[in-house]
Order: C-alpha cells, then structure tokens, then sequence
C-alpha cells in the first residue's frame, strides 16, 4: 500500500548544489503522475545525464554515482529530466516510463528485460548474456547498440 506522497515544493526535474529549508531530504520519496521517484545525492566523479542509470555509493545512504560494473551492482534510479552534476541533489525515477541508454556493446528487442550494465548503461538481461544482477526493467521498443530508448523501470 502506497502512502501520501511529501508535500514538494519544486519539480522532480530540480537539480541543486544546496538544500533549503522547504527542499525534500535524501531518501525522500514522491510520486508524480504514474513515476515514482527517490531523491538522491550526486557522490560520484562524473555527472548522471538523462537516461543513465546510478548505484548507491557506499558512503552514506542516498549518495549515489554513475559509476558500475556490468554484473556486480544493482540500480538505485535513473535519471529522467535533467542531468545531476557532481555534488548536486535531485530526483531520480525508480518505477515508471523513462529513457535508457543501451550499452556499447548490447541491444535489445521491444519486450525484453534489462539489466544494469557499465557506468549507468543498461544490457540486455538473457542467458546468453549471463547478467546475474536483477532485471531492472523492459524495453518498450527495440533499443540499438550505444543509444537510448524507452523502457518500464521498476526497481526496489
């Protein structure tokens, strides 16, 4: 059973280096149209663009990278509207319709499941493929090698 969404005053599209008084903490929970959505902060090197998905740092709770290894990590969200620099807090979307990038080297069919693959991409999760991390989600549409396309998110 879903519970009453925080009161948020500011889009799930923010992206700050400071947190105010009326902005959400990290671990936060929201729900906006049919997406859910964790708020999070950008621990990592690198900045989380659009389509690219993150794994949980390790050094305190909500920090997160893009930063993963194909096969060893599970996803903690993905990045939907705009991108998180480093050292910034945003919202990052953990179940509903979103953009992911495919993986170098993969490409998936519509219907097929994902899974996490290197620094945020996403591989197809198969036996041929061997992905022993959990699937993360489903192609909505045929998806190429090196680009992005929609797939359904469903994580934690």
């Amino acid at each position: 059973m879903e519970s009453l969404s925080p009161i948020r005053f500011s889009s799930v599209s923010m992206v700050t280096a400071t947190l105010g008084s009326n902005d959400p903490m990290v671990g936060d929970r929201t729900i906006s149209g049919d997406e859910k959505y964790v708020f999070v902060y950008n621990t990592g090197n690198s900045q989380i663009s659009p389509g690219y998905g993150t794994v949980l740092s390790a050094v305190t709770g909500y920090s997160v990278t893009v930063s993963s290894i194909t096969q060893v990590d599970m996803a903690a969200g993905f990045c939907k509207h705009a991108t998180l620099t480093t050292a910034t807090y945003g919202w990052l979307v953990t179940q509903g319709f979103c953009q992911v990038v495919m993986g170098a080297n993969d490409s998936a069919a519509a219907g097929q499941l994902l899974a996490l693959a290197v620094d945020g991409t996403v591989g197809l999760k198969s036996l041929s493929t061997g992905y022993m991390t959990p699937a993360i989600g489903k192609a909505m549409a045929g998806i190429g090698s090196g680009v992005s396309g929609t797939a359904y998110i469903s994580l934690f």
